[in-house]
């Protein structure tokens, strides 16, 4: 129908009919027919048909990054492969994506200027993705046409480092054209709640895109239903990309759950701790190793020597986790 109504418009509009007389005609609102007029809003079956005739490669697909208006409207529209067959399927879907202004903005905070920004976009995805396996919740839905997700995450307070590695995954998303903003803290809930002193939470918010969607499920492999927590992921295609890739997947692991001892760095990252053994392993982490408890692997150990030698914690977040590995080192160095 809304197809139909576009037609005749068209034609309307090769006949010189004003603006109110066509609405009056379709039976829409004259706002709807002055977006179309500009181009701004056009129909989604108009959208579909004209991308259609721009047909995708082989197992590939049209995604759009951007939805409005209760995802009735659909725009940034890039190609995405069905699943990763190579690390360059993932160069060819970030080249699409633009940055947003606010993406320099924050990365100076970080001490990167634009042209390092532009340099370090795949580096981004990597610990954006790894992110996605850690800590920030995927809440996503299937819509009328597509599959969206956003962003949801929360850092405790307790850590005031947490609010510039909270900060840290906006630049991320930001670098691919996404909007996330800081939110009103959370209030302490759950056990936190009543805990002695209890704590609440730093919180970021992403918009809802499908591009979020397909990161989930064909660069991590999940179903919509399946949680990080409790299904493990299927991105085998990760041991194949430039060890740096690796290495910021690695840090951002790190950065939502780890924990640094006396001699060692342990990430959880239940039920993937045999998959994050392997990639550390894959990018010259020779002590890592699984650890087990009642059969299950639940950990990812490796030597706080070399975790430091990597470093397995961001050095631009520079969390309180780096700060615990890296610090003392410095000042060990500084006093030789």
């Amino acid at each position: 129908m809304q197809l139909q109504k576009y037609c005749r418009f068209i034609q309307a509009y090769k006949e010189g009919t004003g603006v109110k007389e066509t609405a009056s005609l379709l039976g829409v609102h004259r706002t709807t027919v002055a977006s179309w007029r500009k181009g701004t809003d056009v129909p989604y079956a108009v959208m579909l048909a004209r991308k259609a005739c721009e047909a995708p490669k082989d197992g590939w697909r049209w995604l759009p990054s951007h939805l409005e208006a209760g995802g009735n409207q659909q725009n940034g529209w890039i190609q995405v492969p069905a699943q990763i067959g190579s690390y360059s399927d993932i160069v060819q879907v970030v080249g699409q994506l633009r940055p947003l202004d606010s993406t320099y903005t924050r990365a100076q905070s970080f001490g990167l200027d634009r042209p390092s920004v532009e340099t370090m976009r795949l580096e981004l995805f990597a610990y954006l993705l790894g992110f996605m396996l850690g800590d920030a919740s995927k809440l996503g839905g299937e819509q009328e046409r597509f599959t969206s997700a956003n962003l949801d995450l929360q850092l405790s307070l307790g850590k005031k480092s947490n609010l510039r590695l909270g900060e840290f995954v906006c630049l991320c998303t930001n670098a691919l054209g996404l909007g996330m903003e800081r939110k009103a803290d959370k209030q302490p809930t759950g056990d936190s709640k009543f805990a002695q002193v209890p704590v609440g939470a730093f919180r970021w918010n992403s918009e809802r895109s499908p591009l979020l969607a397909w990161a989930k499920n064909v660069c991590l492999g999940l179903q919509n239903d399946e949680i990080t927590s409790i299904d493990p992921v299927h991105m085998e295609w990760v041991l194949e990309t430039p060890r740096m890739f690796r290495i910021r997947f690695i840090q951002a692991l790190a950065d939502s759950d780890a924990t640094v001892k006396p001699y060692e760095v342990i990430i959880t990252s239940v039920p993937n701790a045999d998959f994050t053994t392997r990639v550390l392993k894959s990018v010259g982490m020779t002590s890592a190793h699984t650890i087990h408890e009642k059969g299950r692997p639940l950990r990812t150990m490796v030597s706080r020597r070399e975790a430091r030698k990597l470093p397995i914690f961001n050095e631009f977040a520079k969390g309180y986790r780096y700060e615990r590995l890296v610090l003392p080192f410095e000042r060990e160095r500084g006093c030789d």
